[in-house]
């Protein structure tokens, strides 16, 4: 009388414990850090609450450029925002810093900055509550 060994049908990822299922695991929890990270480095260097936009800028000449923005923030907090001019390269020009006081929860405004040589840009930037 002879015997034979019963056929074994399970796959390899089977035997291994990682089927169909434990490969949607695996690629669901890669999705959510990756979203996770994404939304970590878009907010980097952000302040909460404080928002900037450079509307227009348009170079007055070799010597000026003139910048048109907008800072919104909470009406009772302080607000320091850079305002710069810078060339080609993105090498700064001229820059101001803007105070927008306390009470104000909205500034919108325009201002000219006097360069050593010709500026091919102008922005807002680096807002943050003093």
């Amino acid at each position: 009388m002879t015997t034979t060994a019963p056929q074994d049908t399970t796959s390899v990822d089977e035997r291994r414990g990682l089927g169909v299922l434990g490969w949607v695991v695996c690629g669901g929890l890669a999705a959510v850090f990756a979203v996770g990270w994404a939304l970590i480095f878009a907010h980097v260097g952000q302040t909460p609450g404080i928002s900037s936009q450079t509307y227009t800028w348009n170079v007055r000449g070799d010597n000026a450029v003139e910048v048109s923005y907008m800072v919104a923030k909470p009406k009772n907090d302080e607000v320091r925002c850079t305002v710069d001019a810078y060339d080609t390269h993105l090498a700064v020009l001229a820059e101001q810093q803007v105070v927008i006081p306390r009470g104000t929860a909205r500034l919108d405004r325009t201002d000219t900055l006097t360069t050593p040589r010709r500026a091919t840009g102008a922005r807002v930037r680096d807002c943050r509550k003093v």
